[in-house]
């Protein structure tokens, strides 16, 4: 995955983005990875370190086509489910 970002923590919390082995528990001084946003997150908080350099300001890689959803379609749905309720 080209948005992972491997970090090294400076404080203890858990978290399920976190990537490692142990399903999310990190301690000061693990490394571990997790996405780029969640990175973003944790750096500007002070909470982890990554490991290649600063990540704040670097944008996110973009949603794959099958995960966008246009509004139009997303009001079709909606009125179709509305339409398919019982009354």
């Amino acid at each position: 995955m080209s948005d992972c970002v491997a970090m090294t923590v400076n404080t203890e919390f858990h978290n399920p983005r976190i990537r490692n082995a142990k399903n999310g528990l990190v301690e000061a001084g693990d490394t571990f990875e997790t996405d780029l946003a969640h990175a973003q997150d944790l750096e500007r908080l002070g909470h982890a370190v990554p490991l290649a350099g600063p990540v704040l300001g670097i944008a996110p890689a973009p949603l794959e086509p099958h995960h966008q959803v246009s509004e139009s379609a997303l009001r079709a749905d909606r009125a179709r489910r509305r339409a398919a309720e019982p009354a």
